[in-house]
């Protein structure tokens, strides 16, 4: 797994992001830091360690910042 991740400001400074709540935009940078380098993640651990709503992903999927999967793990669309 990558040891450094880089974040496209074209994504991160789209109006789509900024108009996230914040600790909607704490989940898509923490899932980030934790996601393979395919951009797969588990989601409730981050749920578990930072406290995650189940809102917080529903809006990221919402906005196609994530797929969920029926296995329960989830990609991140666009870094």
């Amino acid at each position: 797994m990558a040891q450094k991740r880089m974040f496209d400001k074209r994504i991160t400074d789209s109006d789509k992001f900024i108009d996230l709540p914040n600790s909607t935009k704490a989940l898509y940078f923490m899932a980030g830091m934790n996601a393979d380098d395919r951009g797969f993640f588990q989601p409730r651990r981050l749920q578990k360690e930072c406290g995650f709503t189940d809102d917080d992903y529903k809006i990221l999927i919402a906005k196609k910042f994530f797929i969920a999967f029926e296995s329960g793990v989830m990609v991140i669309t666009d870094w």
